[in-house]
């Protein structure tokens, strides 16, 4: 039974965690307006959460190319102008920018929902910095 629960606990942690950072990367795009590589969607988020979570390059990367076949996201590699690396960068496309407007909508309403919720599971009245 263990076993079993774990898991399960396992699988609905990475489910939770692939579908916030899918929204969080679109919203991080998004925000900017711009392209961003990889390391700066990072760091984003990272400032986002106050320091408090740093998702890992391993778990960002696989993200964006399943966005990016989904339309959602574009991504163009670019040399650098003096010694460097090359980097690629990416962009979130007008479909992503529609996708993330409906998935936000759609949030806010069942977060609306979860507010009781989550405040007799945690004693959350409301997010505070």
């Amino acid at each position: 039974m263990e076993n079993k629960c774990g898991e399960w606990r396992a699988r609905v942690h990475r489910e939770m965690r692939r579908g916030f950072l899918s929204m969080w990367i679109l919203w991080a795009l998004k925000k900017r307006g711009a392209k961003m590589y990889g390391y700066e969607i990072i760091q984003a988020l990272r400032e986002k959460s106050m320091g408090r979570w740093e998702p890992k390059a391993g778990t960002i990367y696989p993200i964006l190319r399943r966005l990016e076949e989904k339309g959602f996201v574009k991504s163009e590699w670019t040399s650098p102008k003096t010694r460097g690396l090359s980097r690629r960068y990416y962009k979130i496309t007008p479909g992503g920018i529609k996708a993330t407007e409906t998935a936000f909508s759609e949030w806010k309403k069942m977060m609306v929902g979860f507010k009781e919720f989550l405040h007799e599971l945690f004693g959350i009245e409301e997010v505070r910095k």
